[in-house]
C-alpha cells in the first residue's frame, strides 16, 4: 500500500520564490561591490606599478644625464603619454594623461579595469572623480582659508581659470603670504590649485647687478637666456640652493618681452624674474609688491633699456648699465607646513632645519657670541650673520646690518689688509672667538665694477686673501636685503632683526668703480660710487668653521626672528 505525499502548494512556491528573490535583491550589490572592489584594487595596484616602472626609469635616465649632458632624456617635459609604453608594461591599462615638469613627475592618469586612477600629490592615486583629499597643513590649504568670495583686495580668484588664485593690494591688505623656504623670505604671488602649484618672489633683494650689456638689451630669447642677470639667477643663486630645494621647484614660462607686449619673447626655466603685468595685477605702487627700492623686471623698454620699479613704486626705465636689485622668482610643488602665521614676523615654515654649520642652508641666519667692547651686535652681544656661501671647511657669513660706527675706505682706492677699512674689519673680527671663527685666509674679490663690466664675475680678476671683508659685488646679500634707512619704519624686513639699523644709508662693498670711486650700497637698493676718502657703513663678512670642524647649534629655526643659536 503506498503512502502518498503533498507536493507544494501554490502560495509554498510563491513564498519560496519571494525569499529567493529578496535573498538575491540583498546578495546581488553585495556579491557587484566585492567584484568592483576587487576591480578597483586590481587597477590601483597596476597603477602603483606603473608608477613604479616610470620612477625607476626616469632615475635611470637621469643618473646617464648627469654623467653625460648630451644624454637625450624621455623624462622631460616634452614627454607625453606614447612615451610610456618605452618605460613600463602597460598590460591592459593606458596612460590617459602624464606631464613632467623638468624632473618632477607632476600630472599622471590611469586607466585600469575600467576605472580611472588619478595621481594625487601624497603620492596616492585618487580613483575616477573623487578628486585627491588636500592635505589640510599644506601651503595651498592655509591660503585658500584666507580667500573670501568677493573681495577685491587680498586673495582673489582668477576671472578666468577657477583654480587660480592670486594676492592683489597693500601690505595691509596683503599680509599673510609670507614663506620661510630655502633660507629665503618669499611672497606668495599665486598658486594653482589643480596643478598643486605655488608660484613665490623673494621678499628681500638678493644683490645689485647690472641685467645686460650697456648697449644691447635682450630682443631675442637666447639674448635674455644669456643676459648677466638671467645668467645670475640660473647659475650663481640656483646653484646656490639646496638639492631639496632644487628638487621642488617647477619649470616655469616667463614673460621677458617688450613691456607693452610681454610675452613676446618667453623662456621656460626654474628661475626668473617678475614680468611687468604680475606687478600691476598686484597693485603696483603701495602693493605689497613696492618694496621701496629699486629692482629690475624681466621686461624691455627699448633696445637699450630695461623696465625696472622706482623706489616710490612707479615702473620706469633705464639703461641697463645701472645696478639695481634683484628678486627672484620661482613656482614649487605644493609643501606641507609646520609652523607660522605667514604673517612678516612669523613666516610659513616648513620642516627642514639645519643642526649645525655643516648642513646649514645659503640664506639662513646665525647668532653668534661677540666680545667686542663696542656694543656692535646690542645687549645680547649676539651678532646676527647671514650665509652667503659654503665650501668645504667654512661658510661665509655677512652681518646682518652694520657695525655701530662708520668709517672711511681709505686714502685710495687700492685695498689691502692694512687698509683703512681693515682697522674697524679686524676689531670686529677679533671680538668673534676663535672657537666658531675660521681664521685662515679665503680669497675676496676685490676687482672694479663699472658701468661698464661684462658680468657680475668681472670682479673677479683681482683678488685678495684674508680672514675678514666686505660683501662682494654679485654675491648673495650684496645689495640693500637689510632696508638700509634712517626710518624708524622698515618697508621689507623686521627692524628687530637688524644689528644697527640707523647707522648708515649706505654701506661699502669691496669693489671700484673706478680709480678714484668704490661701489657703494645705498638706501634704495642701488650699486653707486663713492670717494674712498668718504664715511660710509660698514657691513662685516667673516667665515666661521665647517666641514670637520662643524659647529652645532643649539637652538633656533635658521629664520631672521629664530636665528641658529652658536653658544
Amino acid at each position: 500500500m503506498y503512502k502518498k505525499h503533498k507536493g507544494f502548494t501554490l502560495i509554498e512556491l510563491l513564498a519560496v520564490i519571494i525569499i529567493l528573490a529578496i535573498v538575491a535583491l540583498i546578495a546581488t550589490p553585495i556579491i557587484l561591490d566585492v567584484v568592483e572592489d576587487a576591480r578597483i584594487t586590481a587597477g590601483r595596484s597596476e597603477a602603483n606599478m606603473i608608477l613604479g616602472g616610470i620612477n625607476n626609469y626616469c632615475a635611470s635616465e637621469d643618473m646617464k644625464y648627469q654623467l653625460d649632458n648630451s644624454y637625450k632624456r624621455i623624462c622631460t617635459s616634452s614627454m607625453d603619454a606614447n612615451n610610456v609604453k618605452d618605460m613600463v608594461n602597460l598590460g591592459n591599462a593606458t596612460i590617459d594623461k602624464i606631464t613632467y615638469n623638468g624632473s618632477k613627475l607632476t600630472e599622471l592618469v590611469i586607466t585600469s579595469n575600467n576605472h580611472k586612477f588619478t595621481l594625487c600629490p601624497s603620492g596616492q592615486f585618487a580613483t575616477d572623480d573623487e578628486g585627491c583629499p588636500r592635505d589640510p597643513n599644506s601651503l595651498i590649504t592655509k591660503l585658500l582659508g584666507q580667500y573670501k568670495e568677493g573681495e577685491t583686495a587680498g586673495l582673489v580668484k582668477d576671472s578666468t581659470n577657477p583654480n587660480l588664485y592670486y594676492y592683489t593690494g597693500s601690505n595691509e591688505e596683503v599680509g599673510n603670504n609670507f614663506l620661510w623656504y630655502g633660507g629665503h623670505q618669499w611672497r606668495v604671488l599665486e598658486f594653482d590649485v589643480s596643478a598643486n602649484a605655488v608660484t613665490l618672489i623673494n621678499q628681500q633683494p638678493l644683490t645689485a647687478i647690472q641685467p645686460a650689456s650697456a648697449v644691447a638689451v635682450w630682443t631675442t630669447q637666447e639674448e635674455y637666456e644669456s643676459s648677466y642677470i638671467n645668467t645670475w639667477l640660473t647659475d650663481y643663486f640656483w646653484n646656490s640652493l639646496d638639492s631639496s630645494i632644487q628638487k621642488n621647484i617647477l619649470d616655469s614660462t616667463f614673460n621677458v618681452g617688450i613691456y607693452t607686449d610681454i610675452d613676446e619673447i618667453t623662456t621656460t626655466q626654474k628661475v626668473g624674474l617678475l614680468d611687468e603685468e604680475q606687478y600691476k595685477r598686484a597693485g603696483e605702487a603701495n602693493s605689497f609688491l613696492d618694496i621701496k627700492d629699486y629692482f629690475w623686471l624681466g621686461n624691455r623698454y627699448s633696445s637699450s633699456s630695461v623696465r625696472y620699479v622706482y623706489y616710490n613704486g612707479n615702473l620706469s626705465n633705464l639703461s641697463p648699465s645701472s645696478s639695481y636689485g634683484v628678486r627672484a622668482v620661482i613656482k614649487i610643488s605644493d609643501i606641507t607646513i609646520i609652523g607660522g602665521d605667514g604673517t612678516l614676523a612669523s613666516n610659513y615654515q616648513v620642516g627642514n632645519k639645519a643642526t649645525n654649520t655643516d648642513n646649514v642652508q645659503v640664506g639662513e641666519y646665525i647668532n653668534v657670541p661677540y666680545s667686542g667692547s663696542d656694543s656692535a651686535c646690542g645687549s645680547d652681544n649676539m651678532c646676527t650673520f647671514r650665509v652667503v656661501s659654503k665650501d668645504s671647511n667654512s661658510i661665509k657669513v655677512v652681518l646682518n646690518g652694520l657695525l655701530p660706527t662708520t668709517s672711511k675706505y681709505g686714502s685710495s682706492t687700492t685695498i689691502s689688509t692694512s687698509h683703512t677699512i681693515y682697522t674697524p674689519l679686524n676689531t670686529f673680527a677679533e671680538g668673534i672667538s676663535d672657537i666658531y671663527r675660521y681664521t685662515g685666509k679665503k680669497t675676496f674679490y676685490i676687482g672694479d665694477y663699472p658701468s661698464t663690466a661684462t658680468n657680475y664675475k668681472d670682479v673677479q680678476d683681482e683678488t685678495l686673501e684674508a680672514s675678514v671683508g666686505l660683501p662682494i659685488v654679485g654675491e648673495m646679500f650684496s645689495g640693500n636685503d637689510i632696508d638700509l634707512s634712517t626710518s624708524s619704519i622698515k618697508t621689507f624686513v623686521d627692524v628687530n632683526t637688524i644689528e644697527n639699523p640707523t647707522t648708515s644709508d649706505y654701506y661699502w662693498t669691496m669693489n671700484r668703480y673706478s680709480s678714484s670711486d668704490v661701489r657703494n650700497v645705498n638706501y634704495n637698493g642701488l650699486l653707486l660710487d663713492l670717494s674712498p676718502s668718504n664715511n660710509s657703513g660698514v657691513r662685516a663678512v667673516i667665515y666661521l668653521k665647517s666641514g670637520t670642524s662643524a659647529i652645532t647649534f643649539t637652538g633656533g629655526e635658521g629664520t631672521p626672528n629664530s636665528p641658529y643659536v652658536l653658544q
